[in-house]
């Protein structure tokens, strides 16, 4: 999700104070909007599914605009708040459905110091900023075989994912990421239930950067929940198939990624744990091996994602997802890219998507 953003800064002069943190010089604050928008063309189809023909939104990177704000209250410290809303490009609709919350990428208010960020609100989980790192499709919900397996809602893939239910940020929840420590850095996270049916959640991740190398881990474990978890897409809603009302989940994510210059290398595995109150058991083992690889003008991207699935007394299912693309920069902010993905699932016939796509930052 990260792209060059062209930031549109307002300098606003404060006197504000906020306890003994702000220095008694006046503070500096800076507020910016940006986005992005990214539609494409082309077909999709997904295993088992009908082929569907048309103009779609956010293939590569979901679209989204935000505002962010920053103060500066002296001695180290400053205030930050983020707001950022999903768009429909296609459709002019908000959100990535109309299940979304305006503000689903992110709300949060918060603190920062020399030793890291404090948030409080919806903030993106560590997991997911992972999981986006360390593949060369990054955060692509159409073309990204690692976040199709994982992170997308099980009811619209042929196969369960092992954070669908989870999704990228958590609401109610208060954040802390380190700064740098000699290329290390952590953030945990903690998200309580409120009375919802999402449960207590609570995640810890640690990474290490030391020159072109990039590695991490992150655990996640959410209780109290009662969340529909496993539907597929309606016709693939089998015996097979089953819907599973999770009352807890485990998630282990590793991976790295080693940048050769010419060529970056990308391995990630996400492992899961998923139990229902009726004594139920889901495992999930998805693995992605990837490259992005320096073309001419712009890089050819690969990526190959493999799930295997076990559970209570129903046969073990397996799904690989194949995509390859190229993707252009016409400049810092605008870039086109065309991809093609195969995806195939035990016992469904596979599907084929082909797509050709133009991302803005603003």
């Amino acid at each position: 999700m990260q792209y060059p953003l062209k930031k549109l800064t307002l300098g606003i002069i404060t006197g504000t104070a906020l306890g003994g943190l702000c220095s008694p010089s006046q503070a500096q604050s800076q507020a910016q909007i940006y986005g992005l928008l990214d539609v494409s063309t082309g077909s999709t189809q997904l295993a088992g599914a009908a082929k569907t023909a048309g103009v779609f939104n956010g293939s590569m990177t979901t679209s989204f605009w935000g505002i962010k704000t920053q103060e500066d209250l002296g001695g180290g410290w400053g205030a930050l708040s983020q707001m950022e809303s999903f768009m429909q490009v296609n459709n002019g609709s908000a959100g990535r459905s109309s299940a979304d919350p305006y503000w689903a990428r992110t709300a949060w208010v918060g603190l920062s110091n020399p030793w890291g960020v404090l948030q409080l609100g919806r903030a993106v989980t560590p997991g997911f900023l992972m999981a986006i790192k360390l593949n060369p499709f990054g955060s692509a919900s159409a073309l990204g075989p690692f976040i199709m397996h994982t992170y997308l809602p099980s009811a619209t893939q042929p196969f369960m994912t092992s954070e669908g239910a989870s999704d990228s940020a958590w609401s109610n929840s208060v954040a802390f990421t380190s700064t740098d420590m000699s290329g290390w850095r952590f953030t945990v996270q903690s998200a309580l239930a409120q009375g919802g049916t999402t449960g207590k959640r609570n995640t810890a991740g640690l990474s290490y950067t030391q020159g072109a190398f990039y590695g991490g881990l992150v655990y996640e474990k959410m209780d109290q929940m009662s969340m529909n978890w496993g539907a597929p897409v309606a016709p693939l809603a089998t015996a097979a198939r089953p819907l599973i009302t999770a009352s807890s989940v485990q998630n282990v994510q590793t991976g790295a990624s080693y940048d050769l210059g010419p060529a970056k290398l990308y391995a990630q595995n996400l492992k899961s744990r998923i139990d229902a109150a009726s004594g139920a058991e889901a495992r999930l083992n998805t693995s992605q091996l990837g490259t992005s690889v320096v073309a001419g003008p712009g890089r050819v991207l690969f990526s190959v994602a493999h799930t295997a699935q076990t559970q209570s007394a129903k046969a073990s299912l397996a799904r690989t997802t194949v995509s390859v693309g190229y993707d252009q920069w016409l400049s810092k902010r605008t870039d086109v890219y065309v991809a093609l993905l195969r995806d195939r699932v035990t016992g469904i016939n596979p599907g084929t998507s082909v797509l050709v796509g133009l991302r803005h930052t603003f």
